[in-house]
């Protein structure tokens, strides 16, 4: 053991002592490293420590290849504007939610592991059609987890599913996909690596770096980094330079479903960011989830007609009128010459330039 070390790291060194998955012994390196001391005579541990997390990565990579290599992957293609991946633990109301906002006809029963394989619905907003994805609940099964952990990551976005009000579960699984560097109540750091033609490296707006300089260093040339300018968008303490050295990491921003619950409780807006609903709460989250797929639709009108509210353009966020023209036909954004926008302007039926960026439920005539 260690001199002068904390608490918290005796006790995370206990959690990997006792780990049996590599997806625990992940979780309790990561936390020995964010409770090592800092002084420079702890170097040689945290270099230590970070190549272990750096190994059982490596090794976790290679396991999954080999799985998906072996043909036992379940793969479910993307449709439509974005992948929602509903995740619950047993008999949470994975496949009532489902079958509440989507066309989908799931099994569902009063009994645990209903679900034995992914069920896909759709969800229709406002003529944006959004795919959900119900996943069985795996996660904590040596043979299923990484097919299950797979569709998760390649989703756009996450929906829990919640029984009785409990926290607890939703703590649960939040630290099950964080064992596997997906993100779920954190965010990507603003940092920018630029290569640099001068060895070592600098950092920028380093008054945000909340670490030792020198072991900032240290992290990130065992992480390959030998001649950058780091740019500093925000603070940065230790947990954030971890998330920035994993190349595994990705971020998906979720919402969580209590149910079953009366319609009438009153639930906190959110917890750990996660923006939490009841089951009764439609268009909030239905709203919710094509929120989370970042994009927008725009409804097209002809002169001198009304707008076709069935069918909209589904456009990715800062499209430009000329952008939206080209996903009709080549042929109108090439001869378009004009164009009127309703809602978003300020004014009704505004002229607008070939460059501006519409919005969201946007009314937009091409003029030709």
């Amino acid at each position: 053991m260690p001199a002068n070390v904390t608490f918290e790291y005796i006790n995370a060194q206990k959690k990997f002592d006792e780990a049996r998955t590599d997806e625990e012994k992940l979780i309790a390196l990561q936390g020995m490293l964010s409770a090592a001391p800092t002084h420079k005579g702890s170097e040689n541990l945290r270099r230590d420590i970070s190549k272990r997390i750096s190994e059982l990565k490596n090794k976790m990579e290679k396991k999954a290849a080999q799985q998906k290599k072996s043909g036992n992957a379940i793969n479910i293609k993307k449709e439509g504007a974005g992948q929602i991946v509903i995740i619950g633990q047993a008999n949470s109301g994975k496949s009532t939610f489902l079958a509440k906002f989507t066309n989908a006809k799931p099994t569902i029963a009063p009994y645990a592991y209903t679900t034995t394989k992914p069920e896909v619905g759709v969800l229709n907003y406002g003529g944006a059609l959004i795919q959900l994805v119900e996943v069985p609940s795996f996660l904590e099964s040596k043979e299923m987890a990484n097919q299950m952990f797979s569709i998760i990551r390649c989703a756009d976005a996450v929906v829990f599913t919640i029984s009785n009000n409990s926290k607890e579960h939703l703590d649960q699984l939040i630290k099950l996909l964080e064992a596997q560097d997906i993100y779920i109540t954190k965010r990507k750091p603003k940092v920018e690596f630029n290569k640099s033609q001068y060895p070592g490296i600098t950092f920028i707006n380093e008054q945000n770096l909340l670490v030792p300089k020198e072991q900032a260093i240290a992290l990130l040339r065992d992480s390959g980094f030998r001649s950058h300018t780091v740019i500093l968008g925000q603070k940065l303490d230790l947990n954030d330079l971890l998330l920035l050295m994993n190349p595994r990491a990705v971020y998906r921003p979720a919402i969580c479903i209590f149910m079953p619950i009366e319609k009438e409780y009153k639930l906190p807006e959110e917890y750990k960011t996660i923006k939490l609903f009841n089951l009764f709460q439609e268009t909030e989250i239905t709203e919710s989830i094509f929120k989370m797929v970042n994009k927008i639709i725009v409804y097209t009108k002809k002169p001198g007609q009304k707008a076709d509210l069935t069918d909209p353009l589904v456009l990715e966020k800062g499209t430009t009128v000329t952008e939206a023209a080209k996903q009709i036909h080549k042929t109108i954004s090439k001869d378009l010459k004009s164009a009127k926008v309703w809602g978003s302007t300020r004014f009704p039926g505004q002229n607008v330039s070939k460059n501006y960026i519409l919005k969201d439920k946007d009314i937009v005539e091409f003029g030709i």
